[in-house]
């Protein structure tokens, strides 16, 4: 039974289908694993995955499907589709014909389903993730080392809706105080800049500053706290 499974178009046609697919993912999801990494870089390798998706799709399925017609030649395995065929009814005096689509074609259309279905739950993911960084944008290493007093006003908001136990005057204060402190540790913008989240909160930690920002390093915390996504995509593509 596991070998006449094996032995079919449908089963060649994703075997390389998913071949293709799956290495990108595992690249992408390889790199969402390395320690400190920012949000920005993760959208950025999301964004990147989706392009492949939409830009490769055709191709890919192509591929598959070329690559199983060759291997059904090569190993005599039958092209035909598996199950009742439906006609079509015509005219008197015409052939019936075929009224669904050839196996290949069949084929292209179910794996052009599992790429918008992906590319779909991908945008899903990638929705979640900036909008949790537009939230925390204020506490970003840009913004505490390198923003203007306007663009903190305008990040602010967008945290305190949601966490009213802050206030924007107050977030705008500490964030000062941290530049000074910074400064004072001669540590330079630039350095500053490819700091993480946590370092950050480990610098504020390490030196006992966290009555003196304790607004700050509890939004810290939040952001280093907050689930960014879930395994849905997984669990409804497991069904």
């Amino acid at each position: 039974m596991l070998l006449s499974a094996v032995c079919d178009f449908s089963f060649l046609c994703y075997l390389s289908f998913w071949c293709e697919v799956l290495e990108e993912v595992n690249i992408t999801q390889k790199y969402l694993q390395t320690v400190g990494l920012t949000l920005e870089k993760c959208i950025v390798k999301l964004q990147g995955l989706k392009a492949f998706l939409a830009d490769q799709c055709s191709e890919i399925a192509e591929k598959a499907i070329c690559y199983a017609t060759t291997k059904c030649k090569e190993m005599d395995i039958s092209m035909e589709r598996r199950g009742r065929v439906k006609l079509r009814k015509t005219m008197p005096g015409m052939k019936a014909k075929d009224a669904g689509l050839t196996l290949p074609e069949e084929m292209k259309r179910a794996m052009f389903e599992c790429l918008d279905r992906f590319h779909h739950e991908l945008e899903i993911r990638s929705q979640a993730i900036e909008k949790i960084l537009s939230m925390f944008a204020v506490i970003q290493p840009n913004s505490l080392v390198g923003a203007t007093e306007k663009d903190i006003h305008n990040y602010t908001p967008k945290l305190t809706e949601i966490f009213d136990e802050f206030s924007n005057e107050d977030i705008f204060r500490e964030i000062e105080r941290l530049q000074r402190h910074l400064e004072a540790a001669k540590l330079s913008v630039e350095e500053a800049k490819k700091w993480t989240a946590l370092q950050f909160l480990e610098f504020i930690v390490k030196w006992d500053y966290c009555e003196s920002m304790p607004n700050l390093s509890l939004c810290l915390r939040f952001f280093l706290t907050l689930c960014v996504s879930i395994a849905s995509c997984e669990r409804s593509f497991s069904k």
